[in-house]
C-alpha cells in the first residue's frame, strides 16, 4: 500500500489541531491547545466555532502546556436520539487532562455544547493497566467508535506500548449520563508499530471503516525522548488494524498493512493527528487529515491511500 498526499492546505487561524471528524456537509477539529471546537465546510474553509470551555486566550492564541486539557481524541456516536461529538483529554496529566466534552451536532450547522465530564475514575483504570501504559505514562491520542464500541488508543511512542482500550459504548454513555454507574471495563489489545531513525510511532488519530470490517488508524513519529514533550517530526504511518477490537473481548491483534506518509514519492515530515474517511472500497481509501507542526498553525491533508 502506499499513501500520497494529494492535496494541502495550512490553517493559520485554526491553532494545533489533534482530531477531525465529518458531520454531514462539514469538519469539525479540536486542538489541544485552544478552547473551541472549529467547524470547517468542504472546501476547509473555518465556519464557525463552538466554544467548550471558558479561557483567557483570544482568538488565534494558544493555551499554555501547564493549563490546557489536552483535548487529543474525538469520535461521533449516536446516543439518546442525539449525533454527538465526545473529545477526550489524553489523561497525561490528572485530574487536568482527565476529561470529555460532548457535543450535539445533530443539526451540524448549529453545534452545541451539552456538557463536560470527569473521566478520572476510568482513566485511573487505565492507568493501572500495564498493557496500556507500561512503565510509562497514560497518554490518550485517539478515538473511534460504532454502535456498540468505543476504541482509546494510547500513544506508545517512547514504551513501545501503543495499545488499544476497547469500551463497550452502551455501558460508556450510560456512565457520562450517570457518573456513579460502574465503568465499563477494558478490553486491550496492543500492536507493534514501525520506527522512523530510531523513533518508534505511536496511535494519533482513528476511524472505523463505514462497514466495520476494520480501523483505519494514524500514528506519528517525533524525535524526542518524552512522551508528552514534542520533537521534531520525522513522518506519519497509516495502517489498518482487524476490526476483532470492536468486539466485546478481542483475541486478534492483526495489523494488517501499515504505510509511510509520502509527498512526491518522499517521507512527508508531517505530523498526522487524526483523520477522517472519505472513501473505502476495493482496498482502497481517501482520507482528510489534520495536522499539527507544533508551532500553533494546523494543516489539511486529502491523502490517497492504494
Amino acid at each position: 500500500m502506499q499513501a500520497s498526499i494529494q492535496n494541502r492546505r495550512r490553517i493559520s487561524a485554526l491553532t494545533s489541531g489533534s482530531a477531525i471528524e465529518r458531520v454531514g456537509d462539514f469538519y469539525f477539529v479540536v486542538s489541544d491547545d485552544s478552547p473551541w471546537l472549529y467547524r470547517l465546510d468542504g472546501a476547509w474553509n473555518v465556519v464557525g466555532t463552538t466554544r467548550l470551555f471558558d479561557s483567557a486566550a483570544q482568538a488565534g492564541e494558544r493555551i499554555p502546556k501547564s493549563e490546557k486539557p489536552d483535548l487529543e481524541a474525538m469520535t461521533l456516536v449516536e446516543w439518546d436520539g442525539r449525533a454527538e461529538l465526545l473529545l477526550f483529554g489524553s489523561g497525561s496529566k490528572s485530574p487536568a487532562r482527565d476529561v470529555c466534552f460532548r457535543v450535539d451536532v445533530s443539526i451540524p450547522a448549529e453545534p452545541k455544547l451539552i456538557g463536560k465530564a470527569a473521566l478520572t475514575e476510568l482513566y485511573d483504570a487505565l492507568r493501572a493497566h500495564s498493557n496500556i501504559v507500561g512503565n510509562g505514562k497514560l497518554n490518550l491520542e485517539a478515538a473511534a467508535s460504532n454502535a456498540e464500541t468505543l476504541l482509546l488508543f494510547q500513544r506508545g511512542n517512547i514504551t513501545g506500548i501503543n495499545a488499544v482500550a476497547a469500551l463497550d459504548l452502551p455501558l460508556f454513555m450510560r456512565y457520562l449520563d450517570y457518573p456513579t454507574s460502574p465503568i465499563p471495563a477494558p478490553y486491550v489489545s496492543a500492536y507493534a508499530l514501525p520506527q522512523i531513525q530510531n523513533r518508534t510511532a505511536g496511535f494519533s488519530g482513528a476511524a472505523v471503516l463505514p462497514d466495520n470490517t476494520g480501523i483505519l488508524f494514524s500514528a506519528s513519529v517525533e524525535d524526542t525522548p518524552d512522551e508528552i514533550q514534542d520533537g521534531p517530526t520525522l513522518g506519519s504511518f497509516i495502517g489498518l488494524l482487524d476490526a476483532d477490537i470492536l468486539s466485546d473481548e478481542p483475541t486478534s491483534q492483526t495489523l494488517h498493512w501499515v504505510t509511510l506518509v509520502q509527498a512526491q514519492g518522499s517521507i512527508a515530515a508531517v505530523k498526522i493527528e487524526g483523520l477522517a474517511i472519505e472513501e473505502a472500497a476495493n482496498n482502497k481509501y481517501e482520507v482528510i487529515t489534520i495536522t499539527d507542526n507544533d508551532e500553533g498553525a494546523s494543516e489539511i491533508l486529502d491523502i490517497r491511500i492504494e
